[in-house]
């Protein structure tokens, strides 16, 4: 039986963006499988597997700004909910953006 958690999200990066900051989630960025034609990453993680498909790049108009975002979407394949939340909490700090 394959466990198998699905999450989407909407990051303000570009593809350029995301596959230089992937590279940081986890501590051997060697074991990183980047398919650039599909726009996505595939990786083991806690015993399991670790894939994020990214759709097209939008940009998002707020008065005069224009901010890049692009839809992804993460499938934890056979990996506890706690590696799940701890992958997810690193993700979100090598993600994070100046400000406070």
């Amino acid at each position: 039986m394959v466990n198998e958690i699905a999450l989407k999200r909407d990051m303000a990066v570009t593809h350029e963006e995301f596959y230089r900051l992937v590279k940081t989630t986890i501590s051997d960025d060697e074991l990183i499988n980047i398919d650039l034609i599909n726009s996505a990453v595939y990786f083991p993680f806690a015993g399991g597997h670790i894939s994020i498909s990214l759709d097209e790049e939008q940009i998002r108009k707020l008065a005069s700004l224009s901010i890049h975002h692009t839809p992804m979407n993460f499938i934890f394949k056979n990996i506890a909910k706690n590696d799940v939340e701890a992958y997810l909490e690193k993700f979100d700090v090598s993600f994070h953006k100046g400000g406070g």
